[in-house]
């Protein structure tokens, strides 16, 4: 029998050597069982053949020397068990390290990704006039009035600057050196054309190269009858505006795609009033008249026929001599139609305003200008127009500043000049008071 000397505890399994309270080494200590002095022999009333059962004192002899007690050290881990933890912690620390760096990664190539988008995104335009391959000047207006028509399409989109008409007029029939183009109509793409007309066959090949890098982001060829002239420049502008990844509204998608007339013989007519109209002169303006007749004849609802019809009327006078007491009203008439046909029309409310400008109803007349800027905020004769409407002052830009390149043309006889504001280059013309009407004297 064994007994802790500590506590005094006795463990009968003689296979123990610490004491299971306090890890004290147990001694052996049987013989003093029933002798030693203070100990209480216990005997059953119910059994006197009953052993006696012997219990120890909590107190022993002070006198008596007992073993000296040997605490069990802590339990310390193995090198093997070190090894293990440090690979666990290192594991797991490659892992948090892995992860935020993945994360960070993906944040990272993300901004980059929008910064290099916005980098590369193409906010601006110019559409050159198409090359007549044709060997004939007779389909000048196919190559040219299919670059005007692209241009006129194009300029509708609020999000896309395209340079007008009269600022790439004065290329054609040049060598096409993009960046030199670009730098000078401060244009971040150009685009360029050329035409074959062979019968009732067309050939019309297309290509949009970005003048930053000098690459060469879109072309196409298309193969067509000149029945399908109409469709094919819808189609080559919906190209270009979803080459250009352009987010288009409802809105802004149908008027790119619009159908003006669906008389392809009227739209031919109406490129070739298109075409002397942008040579501004007298014996041009009449022709481009006939024209636009002929294409109003031929499709009753071609608004922009009589909105271009309304515009040659007005500058009669001017480039032609003819007496506006003649040309007027036929204007006014012509302008009223094309806005009473279609009065989401930028070029109606345009021709409605000159009409009224020049019928001394300067109110109306801004009213009018104003509605077509906000229409088509790009529509460069509206901006010109209006800025003629602030008599008596010198004004540059007063709806729109110019921009290099920029060509508006102006009245012979109107002074004007060229000055640099803010280091652009604007035109400053220096309009005459209002006229006053006679009864008003």
């Amino acid at each position: 029998m064994k007994r802790c000397p500590q506590c005094n505890r006795v463990e009968t399994d003689e296979s123990l050597k610490f004491c299971r309270a306090d890890g004290v080494t147990l001694v052996h200590d049987s013989s003093s069982i029933g002798s030693e002095a203070g100990t209480a022999q216990l005997i059953s009333e119910s059994d006197p053949s009953e052993l006696h059962t012997s219990i120890l004192p909590h107190k022993t002899d002070a006198n008596r020397e007992t073993p000296r007690t040997t605490a069990l050290p802590a339990s310390q881990p193995t090198s093997a068990t070190k090894s293990q933890r440090r690979k666990s912690a290192l594991v797991v620390a490659v892992f948090v390290f892995a992860l935020f760096a993945g994360v960070a990664a993906i944040v990272l190539n993300s901004y980059l990704s929008r910064r290099r988008a916005a980098a590369a995104a193409i906010e601006s335009i110019a559409v050159l006039p198409f090359e007549n391959r044709s060997g004939s000047s007779d389909t000048d207006y196919l190559s040219d009035g299919l670059a005007d028509s692209l241009i006129y399409r194009l300029s509708q989109l609020p999000n896309l600057k395209v340079s007008p008409t009269s600022s790439v007029m004065r290329y054609k029939g040049k060598e096409t050196d993009v960046a030199r183009i670009a730098n000078e109509l401060q244009v971040d793409a150009v685009m360029s054309g050329r035409l074959m007309q062979r019968g009732d066959d067309l050939s019309i090949s297309v290509q949009l190269i970005d003048s930053r890098n000098n690459k060469l982001v879109w072309a196409e060829q298309y193969e067509r009858k000149m029945s399908d002239l109409l469709a094919t420049q819808r189609e080559i502008a919906l190209s270009i505006a979803q080459k250009l990844e352009l987010k288009l509204s409802g809105g802004e998608s149908i008027g790119i795609t619009k159908h003006y007339t669906d008389s392809n013989e009227a739209y031919q007519f109406y490129l070739k009033g298109r075409f002397y109209w942008n040579k501004r002169t007298g014996e041009n303006l009449k022709k481009a008249i006939e024209q636009f007749q002929q294409a109003a004849n031929k499709d009753s609802n071609f608004a922009l026929a009589y909105a271009g019809l309304a515009d040659c009327y007005s500058l009669l006078d001017e480039y032609a001599g003819v007496p506006s007491s003649e040309t007027l009203p036929k204007a006014k008439a012509a302008a009223s139609r094309a806005l009473q046909i279609d009065d989401s029309l930028a070029e109606a409310h345009t021709s409605v305003a000159y009409v009224n400008f020049n019928s001394w109803q300067f109110d109306e007349a801004e009213k009018e200008y104003k509605r077509a800027i906000e229409l088509n905020p790009n529509y460069a004769n509206a901006h010109h127009w209006y800025d003629e409407t602030n008599g008596g002052e010198i004004v540059g830009g007063t709806t729109r500043p110019l921009k290099p390149g920029d060509v508006v043309l102006v009245p012979e006889g109107v002074p004007h000049w060229f000055g640099i504001d803010g280091g652009k280059l604007v035109m400053l013309t220096l309009h005459m008071p209002r006229p006053v009407p006679a009864s008003a004297h």
